[in-house]
């Protein structure tokens, strides 16, 4: 079907001769069953998502609100700082839920940066992190350190 042998007689040897149409023709038909095929395939059960004010960062110029939150090394109390031109500043935790939500009133497309101590408990980042998002911002970052070479969860 695709192989032809000349065999003639003489000192002629086989010279085997292979016919690649028909391959290329059954690729080609392949090919374009996968391209109609593939784009129509989702995988489990098909659901609409939900829909996101910020699905993707906006490229803005404006820096995010950085909120910190730190052990205090003599008395061992936790501490929630707001950044401001100035500096950082101190608040009670209701006061920096008040502060934020003024913020956020203000400009609802602002940005939000969480800073936590590695020394305080994952739960309280969370819960101020929760806050967060319950008022309303639609971006929020946790910042985060490098993993120091050889360490090891344990």
């Amino acid at each position: 079907m695709g192989v032809t042998l000349d065999a003639g007689g003489g000192d002629k040897k086989v010279k085997p001769n292979i016919n690649v149409t028909p391959l290329v023709d059954v690729v080609l038909v392949l090919l374009i069953i996968f391209m109609l095929v593939i784009p129509n395939m989702q995988e489990g059960v098909p659901i609409e998502l939900f829909k996101a004010n910020n699905a993707e960062q906006d490229e803005s110029e404006a820096e995010p609100i950085t909120v910190s939150i730190a052990l205090d090394r003599d008395s061992g109390e936790i501490g929630y700082y707001i950044a401001d031109p100035e500096g950082e500043r101190a608040l009670t935790r209701d006061g920096l839920v008040a502060e934020l939500a003024g913020i956020h009133e203000a400009d609802p497309s602002r940005q939000l940066l969480v800073r936590g101590d590695a020394r305080i408990e994952y739960g309280e980042i969370r819960e101020v992190f929760h806050d967060c998002q319950n008022l309303g911002f639609a971006y929020i970052q946790l910042a985060v350190g490098a993993q120091k070479e050889g360490w090891q969860e344990g």
